[in-house]
């Protein structure tokens, strides 16, 4: 039964790693005589491909691994200490891939500048409204990278912490 569930979950890194299993064509003969190659079994063409994943040292994906401009999840984070179920909207912040978006911007595009170790400065450039038609203004912030889930926003010496929510906890308007 573990070897079973062993190659459901190496099936499942494989769809999420963007990997197809690895098949082979049978020569004439053997799709005659309706023999099998040890090669073409799905089992064996998908574990040898979990294998190159693994060996490549690739982390497997998860629906919420996207490319973006900084290391972080994609979603909604809040300023830590505030609850994700009621935050105000100064708390907000919503990380598309492409900036960081509040409750009165959007879309925000960042433009890194340096990187030093786990802190970004960055120039993020947002349209100044919720909606309708608003200029657009740039400012230079140095965005600290703790982990996926978890930043500090820093505008000159001024730091404001922020960790991710899942939807699940925010409030309706936000999900």
């Amino acid at each position: 039964m573990k070897s079973r569930a062993l190659g459901v979950a190496l099936v499942a890194l494989l769809a999420a790693t963007g990997c197809e299993p690895r098949t082979t064509s049978k020569p004439a003969a053997e799709q005659a005589s309706g023999a099998a190659s040890p090669d073409a079994s799905p089992r064996s063409s998908s574990l040898s491909a979990a294998s190159r994943v693994l060996e490549r040292g690739q982390p497997a994906a998860s629906p919420q691994d996207k490319a973006g401009v900084l290391p972080l999840e994609h979603g909604f984070f809040v300023a830590s200490g505030v609850d994700c179920g009621d935050p105000p909207n100064a708390a907000i912040r919503k990380y598309d891939g492409q900036g960081l978006n509040g409750a009165h911007t959007r879309a925000c595009q960042i433009t890194v500048l340096a990187k030093q170790g786990t802190t970004y400065d960055v120039e993020q450039s947002c349209i100044d409204a919720g909606s309708g038609p608003a200029p657009r203004s740039s400012e230079r912030l140095a965005i600290e990278v703790r982990d996926r889930r978890s930043f500090t926003l820093k505008r000159g010496q001024e730091g404001e912490a922020f960790r991710y929510c899942p939807a699940a906890l925010l409030p309706p308007g936000l999900k």
